[in-house]
């Protein structure tokens, strides 16, 4: 009996023993299954006076552009410079045969001394009837006569006058010269082929584009026109946006910074309905002759001049579909989400156009630890200009 009751006790206390040894081991992985709140850095924005530019990708394209084709028939004799060469305005580039033409010339000279001839004659006939009549020589019949021998001699003198312009025009233009400076390309006919003249027909010899000043044109969307009226600087108008000159900054393609300098001079007075948007051009001087007609550049210019700004580290802000956010903690250190509209990159970071203010604290590192609603640890900082500024 008493070896019965014994046993009993035991299970008891066994079972006691158990019950305690799993309630510690249960409070120790509770223990351990809370983590510490994750520690992250935070920063108010930075303010800063910024220039905010809008880019734009466009094309250069030649102020002059000029196709040289030949005035009159003949066989090309000379060519006159190298292809690809520097040429200035009135160089003489090709030469046809001259020899029809002086001959032509010649011909129209003499046809003016022989009508000049006859307009003496008939001048010295005119006054001789003239003063008969007087003296009641010769009727009035004559004197009309001799009248219209005199003005038919005159237009006779007046039409190879003008012959002989035009066989001297025709012996010019025998000279292709150029029309205008830059830079010429290849010879599209070789010596010994006959060329073409006229206006239809005439056979194509060469092109030359200028290079100094340049042409850049780009497009600009309707929405963007729309904000820079609105802009107090343009005072809501067009003409104004075009006269007043502002400068744009062009990089080539390869190129890190903005190094060309240029100048809006127009723009287009209607916008393109098939696809919204708006032609501009900027003039570029170019007395280097680094930029090419044809080439691709990307262009900015200022709208809004130097203003104060709130910036925050690019990798700060995250994306969400089509929003984009910086997450915050506030005065109880609770992560929350707000959602912020971006603007350019100023020095590596990111202008915010909207959705902050100079008294948020901002996750500029650990962000990706953390979720809105979120109690953390906080390490404080501030954000700092990482780069100079290149274009004060």
């Amino acid at each position: 009996m008493k070896n019965s009751i014994l046993s009993k006790l035991q299970f008891v206390l066994v079972g006691v023993a158990i019950v305690v040894m799993a309630n510690s081991c249960s409070s120790s992985e509770g223990q351990q299954a809370t983590p510490p709140p994750p520690t992250v850095t935070v920063s108010a924005p930075l303010e800063e006076a910024v220039t905010q530019y809008d880019e734009f990708t466009g094309r250069f394209r030649a102020v002059e552009r000029v196709e040289v084709r030949a005035r009159v028939d003949g066989y090309l004799e000379e060519i006159k410079f190298e292809d690809g060469q520097l040429i200035e305005k009135g160089d003489v580039l090709f030469v046809i045969d001259q020899r029809p033409y002086k001959i032509a010339l010649e011909q129209a000279q003499a046809d003016l001394e022989s009508a000049q001839t006859r307009l003496e004659l008939a001048q010295k006939e005119l006054e001789r009837a003239q003063n008969l009549r007087a003296s009641g020589a010769v009727s009035q019949e004559l004197i009309d006569r001799r009248n219209q021998e005199f003005l038919s001699a005159q237009s006779a003198v007046s039409s190879a006058e003008a012959s002989v312009h035009s066989a001297e025009l025709d012996l010019e233009f025998t000279e292709v010269k150029a029309p205008v400076s830059g830079r010429i390309s290849e010879n599209f006919v070789s010596v010994g082929n006959l060329v073409s003249g006229g206006l239809s027909s005439a056979t194509l010899l060469t092109r030359i584009v200028s290079f100094d000043p340049i042409y850049f044109t780009f497009e600009t969307s309707e929405n963007k026109l729309i904000s820079y009226m609105k802009n107090q600087s343009f005072k809501s108008n067009l003409a104004t946006i075009q006269d007043s000159g502002q400068w744009m900054q062009a990089k080539l393609l390869g190129e890190e910074q903005f190094t060309h300098q240029g100048k809006i001079d127009f723009i287009d007075n209607e916008i393109d309905q098939s696809t919204g948007t708006l032609l501009v051009r900027a003039i570029f001087p170019n007395d280097s002759l680094q930029l090419t007609p044809g080439m691709f550049a990307k262009a900015r210019f200022s709208a809004t001049g130097r203003h104060r700004e709130l910036l925050v580290p690019d990798k700060a802000i995250a994306s969400d579909q089509s929003q984009r956010f910086v997450l915050t903690v506030d005065d109880s250190s609770k992560v929350s989400r707000k959602v912020v509209e971006t603007g350019s990159l100023h020095n590596n970071l990111r202008i915010i156009e909207r959705g902050l203010t100079k008294a948020d604290r901002v996750i500029i590192n650990g962000a990706s630890k953390v979720r809105p609603g979120q109690t953390v640890n906080i390490n404080q900082d501030e954000i700092a200009l990482v780069a100079e500024d290149q274009q004060r």
